[in-house]
């Protein structure tokens, strides 16, 4: 009996480090403070998905190399949402023209974390985007990071993973949306 418990053990073990890949839906908000008075002008949209890999990471584990991370959604779409928003809650008008100022959003990095090792115990996750906004031969140019190191006792879930992207994404817009710098250059469109 102590034998076959000792082997159902085991397996029960060795499943719990296996992983499998998962895809998660990124819908990331921007949180503002509303600005002392509204950004009025028209601006249009543009996100690139510059990043190198289009998975995220490896969710680690005994198969680290065969659990990625990826998304579900178009990314560069959802992120296009959020900065549309974004510009709105400013008090911009968001138009499809191209003739007049530009917002364009650079998605150079995403990355999900963590340690080395059969246990999963911490996460890391690591946004980085550009901001160039271009107005009558005037060119705003801004970079924006964002971390998050979550300790966990297992393996994230999908949704818990999910809450956790859309978190990274939703702080580093935040860091471009409140840096005042770009909301001055806005302002003057």
């Amino acid at each position: 009996m102590k034998k076959y418990l000792a082997i159902l053990f085991a397996s029960l073990l060795s499943a719990g480090c296996a992983l499998s890949p998962q895809d998660v839906e990124v819908n990331p908000r921007i949180t503002l403070e509303q600005p002392q008075e509204v950004i009025d002008g028209t601006v249009s949209t543009t996100v690139y998905d510059d990043r190198i890999s289009k998975s995220l990471g490896n969710r680690g584990g005994v198969y680290g190399d065969t659990n990625a991370i990826t998304t579900t959604n178009n990314l560069p779409l959802s992120l296009r949402s959020a900065v549309d928003l974004g510009l709105r809650e400013l008090g911009m008008t968001v138009t499809e023209s191209e003739d007049g100022a530009q917002f364009q959003l650079y998605l150079d990095e995403l990355e999900y974390r963590v340690p080395e090792g059969n246990y999963i115990t911490q996460v890391d996750l690591m946004a980085k985007i550009r901001v160039v906004v271009v107005n009558n031969g005037k060119r705003f140019k801004g970079s924006y990071t964002s971390s998050i190191q979550e300790r966990v006792p297992t393996a994230p879930s999908d949704k818990k993973n999910e809450e956790l992207i859309n978190r990274v994404l939703g702080d580093v817009l935040d860091r471009a949306f409140s840096d005042s710098e770009l909301q001055n250059f806005l302002a003057d469109i």
